[in-house]
């Protein structure tokens, strides 16, 4: 197992967090994740992402997820059996908050479970949970 957690350092990438503008307000904000693994998998696969800003626990329900050129809520990731995140492909992760985050350093920690889908023999696969934690700059 030491061979897959070796790639939790990508995880978060090391883009700067960037606040969403629409109009005159700010509605939230989004950083860049990368799937930590040598090969890529089905967003089905992924049974838990989890963001902490600063300590922090950002709720579910303000999180999407952006891959492909497509944007889904966290709830639907189960569903996405057809959409595979590539291993050199970044995703985008939304956070919808008013006022977004504040400019300068952040605490940004990622948290995923997931399911390697070429471990399913017998109806069993390997699960893996990883973390990242990187102190990210917003601008």
């Amino acid at each position: 197992m030491a061979a897959f957690q070796a790639y939790n350092k990508i995880l978060v990438c090391d883009d700067d967090i960037r606040n969403i503008q629409v109009g005159n307000s700010v509605i939230g904000f989004e950083f860049k994740a990368q799937y930590p693994s040598y090969r890529g998998t089905y967003v089905s696969c992924i049974e838990l992402f989890e963001i902490e800003i600063d300590g922090e626990t950002v709720p579910e329900k303000s999180i999407y997820f952006q891959l492909n050129g497509k944007q889904f809520l966290l709830s639907q990731m189960k569903d996405l059996y057809a959409e595979y995140w590539f291993i050199m492909e970044k995703a985008v992760l939304r956070v919808m908050q008013d006022g977004g985050i504040s400019v300068g350093n952040h605490n940004v920690t990622l948290k995923i479970r997931h399911r390697i889908p070429y471990t399913g023999y017998f109806g069993q696969y390997m699960v893996l949970d990883g973390a990242c934690t990187k102190t990210l700059r917003a601008i």
